[in-house]
């Protein structure tokens, strides 16, 4: 009988199917993690401080304090940098406020300076981590499973920039666009492939056919929504958007 008469036996087929990928990619990912959390020792120093490891997490630090303290309001204007004209900060808010709510939980509402300081230093080394599930589907739907898991492991431990800049203790927000850019990307591609596997046309919009548009409806609203976080995380968005959609 033609499996696609049981839908239920399909999908299980396809759960057991991929069950060894998903568990690939999730061990994966656990290294990746426990790749960029290596230099612990020379960010959490024995007498207690948390060193950040540049200029620019240190930023973000005090930004992120400055957010907590005045939840939800984060400064846009800071009058301590440029003496004696202050300077408006050109990054997006996003980075800040996603460390602040995981703050504001794991402290129960009052998180102590060294819990704030804690999830900062982590906060790179996971996002980081995590750049490696949309990465492996992207892998996955331009050259198959096995390029997803080949894919994920080059982002897992590749050297240069983005490693560097996904270690504990960077806090920076520039882990964050790798991250949105790539679940946008991701989800783009979903769109565009749903579509021409649907064979999507304008009529199906204007005739109201939910059942050709919905699927790359929902894939191309959550690229909207990764697209979002990654503008507010970075500015220069705007110009990866151009980039993508010419």
């Amino acid at each position: 009988m033609n499996s696609e008469n049981h839908p239920a036996t399909t999908f299980k087929s396809r759960i057991k199917s991929s069950l060894p990928y998903t568990l690939a990619v999730a061990i994966i990912g656990f290294v990746s993690l426990w790749v960029r959390m290596r230099p612990y020792d020379h960010v959490f120093l024995s007498n207690g401080f948390v060193k950040f490891t540049s200029n620019d997490p240190w930023y973000h630090i005090r930004t992120l304090n400055v957010l907590l303290e005045n939840y939800p309001q984060r400064m846009f204007f800071n009058p301590m940098t440029n003496y004696p004209y202050g300077s408006y900060i050109h990054f997006g808010p996003l980075y800040d406020q996603m460390m602040a709510i995981t703050s504001l939980i794991l402290g129960l509402g009052s998180p102590s300076q060294d819990l704030i300081n804690t999830v900062g230093a982590y906060f790179p080394a996971v996002l980081g981590a995590l750049t490696v599930i949309p990465v492996y589907y992207i892998g996955k739907y331009l050259g198959g499973r096995k390029t997803g898991i080949l894919a994920a492991v080059f982002i897992a431990f590749a050297p240069g920039q983005f490693l560097s800049r996904s270690l504990i203790g960077f806090t920076d927000h520039h882990v964050a666009e790798s991250l949105f850019s790539t679940f946008f990307m991701m989800f783009f591609m979903l769109a565009i492939i749903t579509a021409k596997k649907k064979n999507l046309r304008f009529e199906d919009l204007f005739n109201k056919n939910f059942n050709v548009v919905k699927e790359p409806l929902i894939y191309s609203v959550i690229a909207g929504v990764m697209y979002s976080a990654y503008q507010l995380s970075w500015p220069g968005a705007s110009l990866f958007l151009f980039i993508a959609l010419v």
